[in-house]
């Protein structure tokens, strides 16, 4: 099994002591819906496309879901009762992780979705699955020692917004008991795209990796950087991982439009410059929910329907996030920093960092840019719609050097070192 730990430059991961870039498919309700068959033809895809972790939430999403065959509780008028649901949920669960090992992926599993936590938005929907301390220290104590042995990381909360006291109370809690169980795993949280959280648990002992959320709204092109940045100022130092930029195939803006694999590119490569450069989460709207043709969703009104698990597994912007894992590791672009002052203003949106001697710029449009840079360097360029390398033109300019418009239409990544 592989063990994740933070590299000494606490800006990226090690897999067994190598720097690797952790690359997740988002499969939210893996252990409440496929079959285990189609759990395997999944797995089997992921792993041929260059993925080696996988999103998955512990207990169901109950606001947000397609429908499922499995369930670790009932509910009650008394509450939540996890002596009363599948009795075959949790060594389901273990085979489901077993499978995932064997083909090399590493679990990421949210132990409390927002559903489940007191002072949360998810619990004001869903008042009646709200855990009490206690049977969230029982519950977070199995789940840890059911899953350890998989060598797993943890995120403690699922889409919360981090800014009620008593959630961070019950959320600090359940991190504490992932401390005492497992504490050679790395721990992270998963939050809202509007969340930010407190310095005194972003700066603390019970987190290791910053998960963050840029979704699936307004600003999801923009989020990506600006989250990067509020945690890039924080004082301890941490890896960054874009957990959920916009899902591919999800609508947004009642129902007016759906994100493609563009915006999904963008959103990724954004946030991965600006220095999210530890690793990215993938989702294909379909897979995260595992839905079938036909059935109810119940976020339809919100995100739109569902396409078919089977169909949203073959959207192609599960190979640009592979991509995006490929040039990182090959080019050696971990731990980037995001460094403004390279760009000459434009108004295209393009971002730009930097990592040991190498300059990085993301260019959203098929614009020429101008780089603070010296001009005795050499510039790879990517046609990342197409996922190859491009010829590239540049030409000196007082001040710095400028990389000439691009002769396709897409986004381009460029990386500049040093000459010879």
């Amino acid at each position: 099994m592989t063990s994740w730990t933070v590299a000494p430059d606490h800006r990226s991961l090690l897999a067994d002591g190598r720097r690797r870039f952790l690359l997740a498919d988002t499969v939210w309700a893996a252990f409440t819906s496929p079959t285990d068959a189609e759990w395997l033809d999944h797995l089997e895809l992921r792993r041929r496309q260059g993925f080696n972790a996988l999103l998955i939430s512990v207990l169901p999403i109950v606001h947000d879901r397609s429908e499922a065959e499995r369930t670790p509780f009932a509910v009650s008028p008394a509450g939540v009762d996890f002596d009363g649901g599948d009795p075959d949920y949790w060594s389901h669960a273990v085979w489901v992780l077993e499978q995932a090992q064997a083909r090399g992926f590493t679990p990421v599993l949210v132990l409390l979705w927002n559903n489940f936590v007191p002072g949360t938005w998810g619990s004001r929907l869903t008042p009646d699955h709200v855990l009490t301390e206690e049977q969230t220290v029982d519950y977070v104590r199995h789940a840890v020692r059911t899953f350890a042995p998989f060598s797993p990381v943890f995120a403690i909360s699922g889409d919360d917004d981090l800014n009620d006291d008593t959630a961070l109370e019950r959320y600090s809690l359940a991190a504490s008991v992932v401390r005492e169980e497992a504490p050679d795993a790395l721990i992270t949280w998963h939050d809202t795209p509007t969340a930010r959280m407190p310095a005194s648990i972003a700066d603390g002992a019970l987190i290791d990796v910053h998960g963050l959320q840029s979704g699936h709204n307004e600003a999801w092109d923009t989020l990506p950087a600006d989250l990067t940045r509020y945690y890039r100022g924080l004082g301890v130092e941490r890896p960054i991982v874009n957990l959920e930029p916009c899902y591919e195939g999800l609508g947004r803006f009642a129902g007016r439009e759906r994100h493609r694999r563009d915006d999904v590119r963008r959103a990724s490569w954004t946030g991965v410059v600006a220095g999210a450069s530890a690793g990215l989460g993938y989702g294909a709207h379909g897979v995260w929910s595992w839905h079938r043709r036909g059935a109810a969703f119940t976020a339809e009104d919100v995100h739109g329907t569902p396409f078919p698990f089977s169909v949203a597994a073959g959207f192609e912007g599960a190979l640009d996030a592979a991509f995006v894992r490929r040039v990182v590791e090959e080019e050696d672009l971990f731990g980037l920093v995001e460094d403004p002052d390279l760009l000459v203003a434009e108004p295209s949106g393009a971002v730009a960092g930097r990592v040991g001697d190498a300059v990085v710029v993301y260019a959203p449009e098929p614009f020429a840019l101008t780089l603070r840079v010296d001009a005795a360097v050499t510039v790879t360029a990517y046609d990342l719609d197409h996922g190859r390398r491009d010829a590239v033109r540049t030409t000196p300019v007082e001040g710095g050097l400028r990389i000439e418009q691009p002769e396709f239409l897409g986004d381009a990544l460029y990386i500049v070192r040093p000459a010879g």
